[in-house]
């Protein structure tokens, strides 16, 4: 499949242009040729991930942290150029989708989540620069849960306004554990990496599914 076409594919699911996002959501690293066989999925642009979709025979890597943020990579040095030569060593094209891929119904983070922890009657919840990523639902105990995927420790109380009994996201920083706590808002910190693994993972499936490609994800966890 010719790249413009699975990379407008992906855009219309996650309707990317509806997002005001400090990432560059799309191709952020292209490649010499334009036909992909076989798609790589991970979390992070890091350089293990990159180095796991080469290894695996993918020209195309679709991740949820880019390498492109704001502006752009102002200065290619360091780790930034690591990941950047290890693509273009292995003509590996790389593709990142932040917001999109936390908000999306079919296929992101948060409503994955949901899925994940049954929750019902889930709704979006959580504003984020007016971009609306989260959710809340019920659990089988008819407790309100709300969820946040990645850093989203700030939303602790706006969960509490919204009547939540725990509220799940990835981590959060100790002055939002504080905030947290001084409000009665329980929160559980279940892992940045954890959480964002289920976007990537639906949207690998999906991708599968609609376009007949050959998929794989590839663990970039960083483990120190």
């Amino acid at each position: 499949m010719k790249i413009d076409h699975l990379l407008a594919w992906i855009d219309r699911l996650l309707a990317v242009g509806a997002f005001d996002d400090v990432s560059n959501n799309g191709l952020q690293i292209a490649r010499t040729g334009d036909d992909v066989k076989k798609v790589a999925f991970a979390v992070d642009a890091s350089l293990a991930s990159v180095r796991a979709a080469a290894a695996a025979g993918a020209e195309l890597l679709v991740v949820h942290h880019g390498v492109s943020w704001g502006g752009g990579i102002r200065r290619l040095t360091g780790g930034a150029y690591r990941v950047v030569k290890a693509a273009m060593d292995a003509n590996l094209a790389v593709a990142g989708y932040h917001l999109p891929l936390d908000a999306n119904k079919r296929c992101g983070n948060n409503w994955e989540l949901a899925r994940y922890l049954k929750l019902t009657r889930v709704t979006s919840a959580f504003s984020y620069h007016g971009n609306v990523i989260g959710v809340t639902g019920f659990n089988a105990h008819g407790k309100k849960i709300g969820v946040c995927s990645g850093g989203a420790g700030e939303f602790a109380e706006e969960a509490r306004r919204l009547g939540c009994d725990v509220y799940v996201t990835g981590e959060a920083n100790w002055g939002e554990k504080i905030a947290a706590a001084n409000i009665g808002q329980p929160m559980v910190c279940a892992g940045h990496y954890a959480t964002e693994t289920f976007g990537v993972k639906a949207l690998m499936r999906e991708l599968k599914k609609s376009l007949k490609l050959s998929t794989v994800f590839v663990d970039g966890d960083v483990r120190i």
